[in-house]
């Protein structure tokens, strides 16, 4: 028992500390990367016409990101949604090349000046670093102890915010509390922090020390504010899934697709530059100084439209910057708005930093992960306790309202269901065709009864089934109907055409679900686009692949 014991302690040190230096060196050159091409270009061209620049820029990145897409032959990016599904899978290795591909495109879409977040692509990164780890080093654990400690190791780095990173892989990533996986993912978000503080002593983020907030008004503000913050959050993710839809409604390709964007977004920045890229100075500028009213709403529709924009028309990043300044602007807005009404207590950040927290917290679907986030990136207890009402009550308007986040929203339209848990996910992925037995008596339409009857009692089956010469499926036929028919009768007339079948794309759930209130020995599976029949099942089938299921997914529960 004890050896078992000090060989997980020591797995967890060395994949919580091999995470943390990896995590925390990719979310610095990351994000130094971006700042370095942004310093680059503002200081060389900061004469130039802003909307050429930003057409050239984002041109540059379009071209960039084509060639990534084809060289690595990715079909689609991968971000968060991608490494919630692989936690909730038993099957849940990522795919390196995926992942490197997506990170890069990341890259060039917010180096370019695209209004895109980077802590999305780094998460994955992060849990596509620890899948990749598990895999090289051979290691016999459960993979969400590499994907959590990745997603750790990326947000501490990522926002000098070691705490969050723990919570953060638990809850929006793992959904669940593993305690295996806690002290490798605590090693991994500690490791970051420190790498991260001694090589480069950066943060993102300087947002505090704040003095004590008098928590009992603040609440009450928080209340109030939080259900607008809730509809901001639902505008801000119905916009960017809308966008994501257009290029496909409106038959673009991608060249299209990124003119539009390129265009648009150039437009959007000439006026409103504060808008564009990864928004961290204009968070400060929000945070740190008076923004006017008019220029508040500005940046809260103009980052809305343009990371929509950016994310649906071909540039790819995260959703969690981008809803940290939609978040500011609103605080900014509903600050302005109780100075309006005569309520002065509230001329500080306090509002436009729980407006952060609630409406990040509300897309990504970590409410608690942003709580704590306020608390260490302010250092003040009273603020983070006064902004909970709100990140909370905005988290639960949208939850209700939407879905639990964007990212579950990605997954349904993918047609993946996280609400179903791991078994029930297990059930829709798996093909029914993986069942479907090819040993089936076949007639032809004209074959005389006597034939068939013969055929069927002497391979002792009580179906048979009828297809055309061109082998698509008529119909079933059953022997007890054959017992008192003309012997010389084509078996057409005698067949059931309007028996159950079931699709060869259909799920286990669906073939369970149609199945429900079948009579009878044997299923016919049937090909969709050719009509064919493939084979059959039986209800003995369903059952026993239902079971093979569950008993696996238990054991990845218990590990």
């Amino acid at each position: 028992m004890w050896q078992n014991t000090l060989k997980l302690v020591l797995i967890s040190i060395l994949i919580g500390t091999l995470l943390g230096v990896f995590g925390a060196t990719a979310a610095h050159y990351f994000r130094a990367g971006i700042h370095f091409i942004e310093q680059f270009v503002n200081t060389r061209f900061d004469n130039a016409n802003r909307f050429i620049l930003l057409f050239c820029s984002l041109s540059i990145a379009a071209f960039i990101i084509s060639l990534i897409k084809a060289k690595f032959s990715v079909i689609r990016w991968h971000g968060p949604s991608d490494t919630i599904f692989a936690a909730h899978r038993v099957d849940n290795e990522l795919d390196i090349k995926s992942g490197v591909a997506s990170t890069l495109a990341a890259f060039f879409s917010a180096a370019g000046g695209a209004s895109v977040g980077q802590y999305g692509p780094l998460v994955h990164f992060g849990a596509t670093l620890g899948s990749w780890l598990k895999a090289i080093l051979k290691l016999r654990i459960n993979t969400d102890i590499v994907l959590g400690g990745g997603v750790a190791a990326a947000i501490s780095a990522g926002f000098s915010a070691p705490l969050t990173g723990i919570i953060f892989a638990h809850e929006a990533i793992l959904r669940h509390f593993s305690f295996k996986a806690l002290a490798p993912i605590a090693l991994a978000s500690g490791t970051a922090i420190v790498i991260h503080n001694y090589l480069w002593n950066s943060s993102t983020f300087i947002m505090g020390p704040y003095s004590a907030t008098d928590v009992g008004p603040m609440i009450l503000i928080s209340i109030a504010a939080g259900p607008f913050f809730g509809f901001v959050a639902i505008l801000f993710m119905f916009t960017i899934l809308t966008f994501a839809k257009l290029p496909t409604q409106m038959g673009l390709n991608q060249f299209q697709s990124f003119l539009i964007a390129i265009t648009g977004l150039s437009i959007i920045g000439t006026f409103y530059p504060e808008v564009m890229g990864l928004g961290t100075s204009a968070i400060i500028n929000l945070t740190t100084g008076s923004t006017l009213l008019l220029m508040a709403v500005a940046i809260l529709f103009g980052k809305i439209i343009a990371t929509a924009l950016s994310l649906g028309f071909g540039f790819f990043g995260g959703v969690f910057s981008p809803a940290l300044l939609v978040g500011a602007a609103a605080g900014s807005i509903a600050t302005s708005v109780l100075s309006w009404m005569g309520i002065q207590s509230f001329q500080g950040p306090e509002l436009i930093i729980c407006g952060m927290a609630a409406v990040a917290g509300s897309v990504i679907g970590a409410p608690i992960s942003m709580i704590m986030i306020v608390l260490e990136l302010t250092g003040s207890y009273s603020l983070a306790l006064a902004s909970t009402i709100g990140i909370v009550t905005a988290t639960m308007i949208s939850g209700q309202l939407f879905e639990h986040s964007i990212f579950d929203k990605q997954l349904l339209s993918r047609g993946i269901d996280l609400s179903q848990g791991r078994m029930g996910i297990r059930l829709m992925e798996e093909n029914i065709t993986k069942i479907t037995s090819s040993n089936v008596l076949k007639f032809k339409p004209e074959v005389t009864v006597d034939v068939a009857k013969a055929e069927m009692v002497k391979m002792q089956v009580n179906e048979a089934y009828v297809n055309t010469h061109e082998g698509k499926y008529i119909g079933k036929l059953h022997l007890k109907a054959l017992i008192f028919a003309k012997p010389s009768d084509a078996i057409i007339k005698y067949t059931d055409t309007e028996a159950l079948n079931i699709k060869s794309d259909a799920s286990l759930q669906q073939a369970i679900e149609t199945a429900a209130n079948f009579i009878g020995e044997t299923i016919p599976i049937v090909d969709r686009s050719t009509g064919t029949l493939i084979g059959t099942i039986n209800e003995g089938d369903l059952l026993k692949m239902y079971l093979d299921l569950q008993g696996q997914t238990i054991d990845l529960e218990k590990r």
